[in-house]
């Protein structure tokens, strides 16, 4: 009987172990990708944006893919507005939630430092600013399933959708909660660096008491295929937008010319 049960439960591992394996072998990412883009503000080139996915370790117990973002501005951009900003997402890779956002802005003479931690069990969230003569710390609540900035774009690679299907998710961040949706809108081809490629191009719709209060307005073009690569963005800010166009990528499972 012993010999038995000990059978089925290597049977039962040897099970889920392919299930994971499969699991992996499926996913739309992978750690090591990076993926820079070409970043330009209306019709002049303003920089370059990068994003990168690796392995975070682990937060509360909590095995975390880190998602690091550097924007920088180049030297002609930089005489109007310099920009170089860092952000860190440590994303729960069971379940898909954030768990410790970092964020470094420098932004002409906006400077800041924040630090965000989650608890995603409880709802609840803090997040400590750092400025010169000390640090300010608050609580908040946070919505179900948190996400910040970045980790809705690989939230969004996880999905399964077609044109004309919404998108739910939640975002809590600097001490606010918005409830976002994600249109699926349409399919456009785009010439990338994979070559010409169909992709949809997804849209946010965000509850107006949301729009007074963020600038996370964003739509997101990712590739019809298993791999889901955002290949371009477009951010609206109160003076105009961004359009960020990937111009290299490293291991996303897509072929590239490198």
């Amino acid at each position: 009987m012993k010999i038995t049960k000990i059978l089925i439960l290597i049977c039962l591992l040897i099970l889920l172990s392919l299930s994971l394996l499969h699991a992996q072998e499926k996913a739309s990412f992978k750690i090591g990708e990076k993926l820079i883009y070409s970043t330009n503000f209306g019709i002049i080139n303003a920089g370059t944006f990068t994003m990168s996915l690796e392995d975070g370790g682990k937060i509360m117990g909590h095995p975390c893919y880190l998602i690091k973002t550097l924007s920088r501005t180049n030297p002609v951009f930089d005489l109007v507005y310099k920009i170089r900003d860092e952000t860190e997402s440590y994303w729960d890779k069971d379940q898909f939630v954030v768990r410790k956002f970092i964020k470094r802005i420098s932004e002409g003479s906006w400077k800041q430092y924040r630090i965000h931690y989650y608890f995603p069990e409880d709802t609840t969230y803090y997040y400590v600013t750092y400025k010169k003569g000390g640090q300010t710390k608050k609580q908040s609540t946070s919505l179900v399933d948190p996400q910040d900035t970045y980790t809705i774009i690989y939230w969004v690679r996880l999905q399964e959708f077609d044109v004309g299907d919404t998108l739910h998710l939640n975002i809590s961040l600097d001490g606010d909660n918005h409830p976002i949706k994600l249109l699926v809108e349409k399919k456009e081809i785009l010439n990338t660096v994979f070559g010409e490629k169909e992709c949809f191009k997804i849209i946010p719709i965000i509850p107006e008491v949301s729009q007074k209060r963020t600038t996370i307005v964003m739509d997101i073009w990712v590739t019809d295929d298993e791999y889901k690569i955002p290949v371009k963005l477009v951010i609206d800010i109160k003076y105009g937008s961004f359009t960020l166009m990937l111009k290299d990528a490293e291991n996303t499972g897509s072929r590239t010319n490198n």
